[in-house]
């Protein structure tokens, strides 16, 4: 009996660990999860990415400079109500992006991601805009993110005497060298930066509690929304509101990282959908109770929010300096650097993979798929890299700078881009499968509100769409001009030429939705089905040694 027990608890442990399980153990008849995956394209990719390091991935993705930094602009142009309102519906925007690609990727949890769900889900042509819009948006993510990181030292006055040029190569190394490694270490990196900067948001959400409530004696008394009042809950009326929509989406960013890790996580479904649900509580956690937060400790005409460059404009370094905790606004800054350095090895590693992506599916040259034994896409990893930190040095050159914005500016217009995409594929996949008899009941994670708030975020999208072009025609402090409109906007006409040249080209046609090949997740069902019988005997034989009355009669007879 314990030798049975012990072969099915084996069984099951390597199902867990996706190594082979034997006939004898498995059941004639029934599909071996190790041979079951052959039949699914892997693409040369190696599953070494856990759980928990992808759940603290996805829980550090959105706290970046646009989190620490950017507000500060939403706060100077909108005010303390504006982006209340604002970065409150982004979040109800980014979690319904987050629970449709979950739902997506936990049925067919297979590389090429959201640019292969939007293939083969709309249209082929779809997949190809989209794919080289996030492409390149993540590789100006990769400058940004360097020149965000000499800015965020120039709140050590000492840190000026070092060469531009030194400090551009020397975080340029550092955002490579983890992805130059297994990917498993490259988790282990990131899981380690995902603690650091949980660690720093729970620090400042404390002290903007207390803050607020009048426990730190600089304030004296408690503040709550003294400055809702004085100078006021909004600024700028509706064009200030828009700036707030803006800059809410870039801190946000996008959940499409789900799906392109989803090609490299072990258990891919069981991880994806335990990272996925806990989703909702970062949103309100991190952006909108810090949002509000905020918006009660430091006012919007702050001398430093209105002059102050890098984290000097930080509305959270400001609210310590405020407070007079100096000692913390250092410590803060010192996290604020570490989670740009995190963002710039993120952006290394999804500009990467998309790059491959688009290869792997076909869309693009199969060059770009070239991979090493151990699964590292070597070939895009050099390209990303060599692109993404050539251009960093163009903030050496005083007439290049101007060139670098135009460039960075494609990332803006882009962001809002993906999330219609991502939406549209959502409404495509399913759509697909009620064309198909599967029911959106037995899927392993369910959409909350499906298709109905993807309608509802779709028309909000579109709205922060029509705030970004009107900011486009009017920018704050600016004539209209050309240069200006195209500066902001010009990542939309690219996506439109994308779309449209890839499909002149090659003639494609809207995915009839009968017609999309399903047979993936299928296999990932029939391995479903295999872990619970393991499970299910494994608890069946605990219960029969447990309750064994043979063996009992045996022991009091024989002794």
């Amino acid at each position: 009996m314990a030798q049975i027990e012990k072969e099915v608890i084996k069984s099951e442990a390597d199902v867990e660990l996706g190594t082979t399980v034997s006939s004898s153990e498995v059941g004639i008849g029934q599909v071996d999860p190790a041979e079951s995956h052959e039949h699914v394209n892997d693409a040369g990719y190696a599953r070494r990415l856990s759980k928990r390091q992808i759940m603290m991935m996805t829980f550090g993705a959105g706290i970046g400079t646009g989190l620490w930094v950017g507000t500060g602009q939403a706060l100077k142009y909108a005010g303390p109500g504006g982006i209340a309102v604002a970065y409150t519906i982004v979040a109800y925007i980014v979690w319904c992006l987050y629970m449709s690609i979950g739902e997506m990727t936990t049925y067919r949890p297979v590389h090429g991601g959201f640019i292969r769900q939007a293939s083969e889900y709309v249209d082929p042509a779809l997949g190809f805009a989209e794919g080289i819009n996030f492409w390149f948006a993540w590789v100006m993510i990769i400058p940004a993110e360097v020149t965000a990181a000499v800015d965020v030292l120039k709140f050590w006055p000492a840190s000026q005497n070092v060469p531009l040029a030194a400090y551009i190569t020397l975080f340029l190394f550092v955002t490579l060298l983890p992805n130059i490694f297994p990917v498993r270490w490259y988790g282990h990196v990131e899981f380690a930066m995902s603690w650091a900067k949980l660690f720093a948001i729970f620090i400042m959400i404390f002290y903007l509690f207390i803050m607020a409530s009048g426990g730190v004696p600089a304030t004296n008394g408690p503040l709550v929304f003294t400055y809702w009042k004085n100078p006021g809950a909004f600024n700028n009326g509706m064009k200030g509101l828009a700036k707030a929509f803006v800059q809410a989406a870039f801190s946000f960013g996008g959940a499409q990282h789900i799906a392109v890790i989803a090609g490299e996580a072990l258990n891919p479904r069981k991880t994806i959908k335990a990272t996925v649900f806990p989703i909702f509580w970062r949103m309100f956690l991190f952006f909108i109770l810090n949002i509000w937060m905020v918006g009660m400790c430091v006012p919007y005409d702050d001398k430093d929010l209105k002059n102050g460059a890098g984290t000097l404009g930080s509305p959270f370094v400001i609210a310590l300096k405020r407070g007079n905790v100096m000692g913390l606004a250092h410590a803060i800054n010192g996290f604020i650097f570490l989670t740009v350095v995190s963002c710039g090895v993120t952006a290394v590693y999804i500009s990467s993979r998309s790059l491959t992506a688009l290869s792997d599916i076909g869309i693009i040259h199969s060059i770009f798929g070239k991979k090493d034994r151990r699964g590292r896409p070597w070939l895009s990893l050099t390209i990303c890299s060599l692109l993404g930190g050539g251009l960093c040095y163009l903030n050496l050159n005083s007439t290049a700078v101007q060139v670098y914005n135009w460039f960075a500016s494609l990332v803006s217009i882009a962001t809002f881009m993906g999330w219609l995409t991502m939406f549209t594929t959502h409404i495509g996949f399913r759509r697909a499968i009620k064309a198909q008899g599967i029911s959106w009941k037995t899927l392993p994670l369910k959409a909350p509100g499906a298709p109905y708030a993807q309608y509802v975020a779709l028309v909000l999208v579109v709205f922060c769409m029509a705030c970004e072009f009107y900011l486009a025609l009017f920018p704050f402090g600016e004539k209209p001009s050309a240069r200006a409109f195209f500066s902001v906007y010009l990542a939309f006409p690219l996506f439109i030429f994308d779309y449209c040249a890839y499909k002149w080209w090659f003639k494609t046609k809207l995915v009839n939705p009968a017609e999309v090949d399903l047979s993936e997740g299928a296999i990932f069902d029939e391995e479903d089905r295999l872990k619970t019988a393991l499970a299910a005997q494994n608890g069946e034989l605990r219960e029969k040694k447990r309750f064994d009355p043979i063996g009992t009669v045996k022991n009091l007879v024989f002794g």
